[in-house]
């Protein structure tokens, strides 16, 4: 029999107008892809701002869709035109988590293992799904020193753990890993570190919105830890990007992989900022623990797969700047 090719894609986005999930619907519909946009509680804004943006780049519908609902789930995914690919985005993120650990659960691990349940009975070519730094834990001494960039076969015992959210990261991707084993489906998962931009909402790391958001628009801001904290960042954009060509790809040779970034202190985040903005008022707090991240990891398995490299940090910086000022009525900087 000849090889079977790859279908002509119709992504499935789940948690679609969130943070995260409107970037990766924008930049799919930027590659012309027919896209269905699901999210439990979609964002009226949000969805207005990306049929505005994606405009006639690409098929795009909206729905309504709680990922722990499995007979709706099998529903979409059992539809026409057949969904192909998915890149799911729906996830409670660790505030939400620690107020109803019931509904975190429901969600992230039995509405994740839904998700890999129908990619198996619908036979998707592909689906990814986001991981996080927080799968390593929250010390990078663990690993080694600051500059040591932690790679994908690297990991931590439970108790190097500080977020709820990481460990149900870690419990993800081993049962992702049992289907791909036991099922033969095609999963990946991306492990970003801070990912940065305007328009976060909820978070446990809302700083790495303010930090820049907040400048722009001539406001000063307090960062939650010491300035010689380091942290690895990468613009939203450009994590979006690396998950729609990961998706999209015919073959892949990996299940994890890193998205990399930019790994520096606070202190050069604060001067990276009054590149822009020289009057910029950032300020720490010196009293306050760093923050529960490892340092630093490595995305060379991700560009080699991809062939795409995140922008500099002071280009991500720049842009998150200027989204700030528009939605302001300011000009760019």
């Amino acid at each position: 029999m000849p090889p079977m090719s790859t279908p002509t894609p119709h992504v499935l986005v789940t948690g679609a107008t969130g943070f995260l999930g409107s970037r990766v619907v924008a930049r799919l519909a930027a590659h012309g892809v027919r896209i269905t946009a699901a999210d439990a509680r979609p964002d009226p804004e949000v969805e207005a701002r990306l049929r505005t943006e994606c405009g006639s780049q690409a098929p795009l519908t909206f729905v309504r869709l709680d990922v722990s609902d499995e007979p709706a789930v099998m529903r979409l995914l059992g539809g026409s035109p057949p969904i192909t690919h998915c890149i799911h985005l729906a996830y409670l993120m660790n505030p939400d988590v620690e107020k109803d650990q019931r509904r975190g659960a429901m969600v992230n691990i039995y509405g994740m293992a839904v998700m890999f349940e129908a990619a198996a009975v619908h036979g998707l070519h592909r689906l990814v799904f986001a991981s996080s730094e927080t799968y390593y834990g929250a010390r990078q001494d663990v690993f080694g020193p600051p500059d040591h960039a932690i790679k994908e076969d690297e990991g931590c015992a439970p108790g190097h753990h500080h977020f709820t959210y990481g460990v149900m990261k870690v419990l993800n991707e081993f049962v992702g890993q049992r289907y791909v084993r036991d099922r033969g489906v095609d999963i990946a998962c991306v492990r970003p570190p801070v990912v940065f931009g305007h328009g976060r909402k909820r978070s446990s790391v809302l700083w790495s919105e303010h930090f820049a958001s907040r400048p722009a628009v001539g406001e000063p801001v307090i960062m939650p830890f010491p300035a010689a904290t380091r942290d690895c960042w990468i613009y939203k954009d450009d994590c979006a990007e690396q998950m729609v060509l990961l998706v999209l790809k015919d073959k892949i040779s990996h299940f994890a992989y890193n998205t990399g970034g930019e790994s520096v202190s606070g202190r050069v985040l604060a001067g990276t900022v009054r590149q822009w903005l020289p009057d910029a008022r950032i300020e720490f707090e010196e009293d306050k623990p760093p923050t529960p991240l490892v340092d630093n990891i490595c995305g060379e398995r991700l560009a080699a797969e991809i062939g795409f490299r995140p922008r500099p940090l002071a280009e991500g910086v720049r842009a998150h700047i200027n989204e700030a000022r528009a939605e302001a009525g300011l000009p760019p900087v």
